[in-house]
């Protein structure tokens, strides 16, 4: 199985970078390979410190339960029993928008981004923009 080439990675930051750009947000941005090692990394000029943890954590759920991980983050439901994460959780996940799984032209996971600088609707629509 593949992990994203380096290069690939690369095009999908630039695409993220400009789209951010566009939106007028500093965003940070983390390609993860499918076993979910950093591939490469970007920080936008006055991206939050805090969102270069918060990238990395996103792409991070998103390439272990291949799914954005906005989709992991459902409200409970008093008497309604479901599975549910913190936030962040112990492993270093972030269960809100702004990553998504890659994967390559048959359907097979090779990484994940995770995007973070904005509000999560506002990452997540970056995270689209750059893997479109």
């Amino acid at each position: 199985m593949p992990d994203i080439a380096i290069d690939n990675a690369h095009r999908v930051v630039a695409r993220g970078r400009q789209a951010a750009q566009e939106a007028g947000v500093n965003a940070v941005f983390a390609v993860l390979d499918r076993g979910a090692n950093l591939v490469t990394f970007s920080r936008m000029d006055d991206a939050w410190l805090a969102s270069s943890e918060l990238a990395i954590a996103k792409a991070r759920a998103s390439v272990m339960f291949r799914m954005p991980s906005e989709a992991l983050n459902a409200p409970l439901q008093v008497g309604v029993p479901a599975p549910h994460f913190d936030h962040i959780h112990a492993g270093g996940l972030l269960l809100m928008g702004g990553g998504l799984p890659l994967f390559d032209g048959g359907g097979v996971l090779i990484g994940a981004l995770g995007v973070s600088g904005g509000t999560p609707d506002q990452d997540a629509a970056l995270a689209r923009a750059a893997v479109a």
